[in-house]
């Protein structure tokens, strides 16, 4: 079933039958492990998740195909392919006519609707499952990361409240050198920031692979990068976004990702082979439970981990031979993109919160949604939700990114007191890292403190501010 899936995401063929059977017989043993068992109680929750899944299927393999048909246009084209979902983030880096990437913006929300009901019903399996096993996917997230509702709120909140201010003024500065006008505009996305920002810094990273440098970062550090696939093919059908699968752990873990620009690619290739660490350094004898069954957050831990070696300056120079005025540039812009990631992530995971609380339909959820970026950023239309690569797609995994990130601050300033302020020469510190990636299932979420007010204080600082 995880190959299938693979092949569904990477735009390569996959068995629409054999995914439909392998379902049903998924459907099967979870039922009877819940019929038998209450421990451990991960695996009593991801059986409930499973059984959601299986039951979804159809109506996410027809939500795949509608996206990438009906959120299209044939009035641009990338890569001589007519533009759609899957091609649309491309375009937003590529697209120096500020009108044409705010055409596409209201034209493929304009036809955001027409795959919402097919969302919604993807979000009513989920509740109906759930609901057979007296509770909801929220209740089921929240248990994972040890968290109340009121506790996960508040912390979100509290950092896209706290970058709110400083967002806003760096977009300002950035606009002109990055959007090619005056201010940020509702239809300048966080992927567009994030394809566009770092484009006058490709000159430093022209003929560099991304591929090579984590590779030799993670050997130097004691892991066995080569043991991770990589599929960089640009295919019409492929996922917009980068990640990562492990189709069996630790043994066949695999990498995905499009080509967006030169520094973007090292983002993505970082972050993603931060996945595949984790993935390869699960302990093949341990139970099924504790190889793939881990919370969402710390799902996203060593990634974002891996991808911010890109946020250390001595690595930039001594690694990546990069010259100061350019690691200036690197680090203001990636505390711009952190700043950007938490007003749109808190307005992301507190809808989705609220989604399951308050059984928002498609609809309500998109007016909420618009509610919150005018919140937390600026106003944006609400069915963009719906186009989103997580928000849709997931029952609940939003918050995920910004825990992992705060939790991230903390794991890296254990590091630097014990290994050094050049942890990441350190063998003993690889080492640390990958003994904490092989506790998988058994990740203590409680053990690393999360401190909102540490980490704004580090976005926050940015050169012109």
């Amino acid at each position: 079933m995880s190959e299938q899936r693979y092949n569904q995401k990477a735009g390569l063929p996959f068995d629409r039958e054999l995914m439909k059977r392998l379902s049903e017989q998924m459907t099967e043993v979870c039922r009877e492990f819940l019929k038998n068992f209450s421990e451990p109680r991960s695996m009593c929750l991801e059986s409930i998740a499973n059984i959601a899944a299986a039951r979804r299927l159809e109506i996410e393999l027809e939500l795949e195909d509608a996206r990438m048909a009906k959120i299209s246009t044939d009035k641009y084209d990338v890569s001589g392919r007519k533009l759609n979902w899957g091609s649309w983030r491309q375009f937003n880096s590529m697209t120096e006519d500020f009108n044409k990437r705010k055409e596409v913006f209201d034209l493929f929300i304009s036809k955001a609707p027409s795959i919402a009901p097919l969302v919604e019903k993807r979000m009513n399996v989920s509740q109906s499952v759930y609901a057979e096993y007296g509770m909801s996917p929220l209740d089921s997230y929240l248990e994972f990361e040890q968290m109340t509702f009121d506790e996960l709120r508040d912390f979100l909140t509290r950092l896209g409240d706290g970058a709110k201010e400083s967002f806003l003024r760096a977009a300002e500065h950035y606009a002109p050198e990055v959007l090619g006008k005056k201010k940020v505009e509702y239809f300048d996305d966080y992927y567009t920031w994030g394809g566009r920002i770092f484009r006058p810094l490709s000159k430093h990273f022209e003929g560099v692979s991304p591929l090579e440098k984590v590779r030799d970062f993670l050997t130097t550090w004691g892991f066995d990068a080569v043991k991770i696939k990589v599929d960089n093919e640009d295919r019409e059908k492929k996922s917009p976004s980068a990640f990562c699968f492990g189709i069996q752990i630790p043994n066949d873990v695999r990498v995905v990702y499009r080509k967006v620009s030169p520094f973007s690619d090292f983002g993505s290739v970082f972050h993603e082979f931060g996945h595949g660490i984790h993935g390869i350094s699960a302990n093949p004898n341990d139970p099924v439970w504790k190889r793939y069954i881990i919370s969402r957050s710390v799902a996203e831990t060593f990634s974002t981990l891996n991808e911010s070696m890109l946020d250390s300056e001595e690595y930039l120079k001594e690694d990546l031979g990069l010259q100061k005025e350019a690691i200036a540039d690197i680090l203001d812009k990636r505390h711009f993109m952190d700043l950007a990631f938490l007003t749109f992530y808190a307005a992301n995971g507190v809808m989705k919160m609220e989604f399951w609380k308050n059984h928002y339909s498609a609809e309500q959820a998109a007016n909420r949604w618009q509610e919150l970026t005018k919140r937390f950023f600026l106003e944006v239309p609400g069915y963009y939700w719906v186009l989103h690569h997580i928000m849709p797609n997931y029952d609940m995994y939003s918050p995920s990114y910004v825990i992992a990130a705060v939790r991230v601050n903390a794991i890296r300033k254990r590091l630097a007191e014990e290994f050094g302020e050049k942890w990441w020469r350190s063998r003993k510190a690889g080492m640390f890292v990958k003994e904490l990636a092989a506790t998988r299932g058994e990740f203590d979420v409680k053990a690393w403190q999360l401190d909102p007010t540490h980490f704004l204080e580090e976005v926050k600082d940015l050169s012109f501010l």
